[in-house]
């Protein structure tokens, strides 16, 4: 999505059904293989009752959203709060929105209203993130090309 076409209020979503291989992957990726998140039995003993999936892993599809659909291809995450609400269970599907709040032409900067759901649609992480979008040679190219001015 080229910078221009971004306005504030503009939205994007991705949808992810959690799985016990994507909690497996994660935890082989990063290490994390603490056991409220891997095993049923230590789990059934906390408050939780159940396996939790890892947080991070909630939070990676932010990313996902950030690179595939706003801004998309040159954009560069720089930084994110994150408030961690609900615990996400093996089975549920999560829905990551983000909307543009803020726009800085100066420094081609977003900043991103992130609230991440349930099926039940209950809140379970919620922050702010903050995004550049970098300039690409294609950008330069297409405005040369098209007579605008830089």
């Amino acid at each position: 999505m080229r910078f221009e076409d971004i306005k504030v209020g503009l939205e994007a979503e991705i949808t992810r059904k959690i799985s016990g291989r994507d909690v497996r992957a994660f935890a082989d990726l990063t290490g994390d293989n603490n056991p409220l998140h891997m095993d049923d039995s230590f789990s059934a003993k906390t408050p939780f009752k159940k396996r939790v999936v890892h947080g991070m892993l909630s939070a990676s599809y932010i990313s996902a959203l950030i690179g595939t659909k706003l801004p998309g291809p040159g954009g560069l995450w720089v930084s994110q709060t994150l408030n961690f609400l609900m615990p996400v269970r093996i089975g549920d599907t999560i829905k990551v929105l983000a909307k543009v709040k803020q726009k800085s032409e100066a420094t081609r900067l977003l900043v991103l209203k992130i609230s991440v759901t349930n099926q039940r649609k209950q809140e379970v992480l919620n922050g702010e993130g903050v995004v550049k979008i970098l300039e690409v040679k294609e950008e330069k190219k297409w405005k040369k090309e098209h007579g605008e001015r830089l």
